[in-house]
């Protein structure tokens, strides 16, 4: 007697039929509308334990009343220059107040741009800072010199453009 033994590509297909089949016919469970845009993921994704090494630093002029902040972030031995649209210091803030911060969870340049919402005090060695995130999981930390100005963004977030 003769059997049959299945190609590797005939069996990888017989499994992923299978997979499916078990999945509840191939999708029933699957959402039926995707996710809105602005959609930021749970704020604890942005936990920082202490000693966790950071990948760059961001340094920003915010002038009272301008729609727009101008920046620099230096991360892995390169200068990138960028706009922040929406960052804004509270009453009693001097015209012009430097903005000195640093940058977690960069693991390319391009993942920096983005809406930046904020994601909230999460207890960590950040302190009182503003904290920032983006979808791309990018965690910015932002302080005002002097200290005491209180940074904010509203609802939508703040845009980062980076300069070509």
């Amino acid at each position: 007697m003769i059997t049959a033994r299945p190609t590797p590509r005939l069996a990888a297909l017989l499994t992923l039929s299978l997979g499916l089949a078990a999945c509840g016919g191939g999708g029933a469970d699957l959402p039926q509308t995707p996710p809105p845009a602005d959609a930021l993921p749970s704020p604890g994704l942005y936990t920082i334990s202490p000693g966790t090494p950071v990948d760059g630093t961001v340094r920003l002029t915010l002038r009272r009343g301008a729609p727009t902040a101008q920046g620099v972030l230096q991360a892995n031995g390169q200068t990138f220059r960028f706009t922040i649209a929406g960052l804004s210091a509270q009453d009693g803030a001097p015209a012009q107040t430097a903005i000195t911060g640093r940058v977690f969870g960069l693991e390319r340049s391009g993942a920096f741009a983005g809406t930046y919402r904020d994601v909230g005090g999460i207890a960590s060695d950040l302190g009182a800072a503003l904290r920032l995130g983006n979808d791309n999981l990018v965690l910015m930390e932002l302080r005002s010199a002097p200290p005491g100005v209180s940074l904010a963004v509203p609802a939508q977030g703040a845009t980062v453009t980076v300069a070509p």
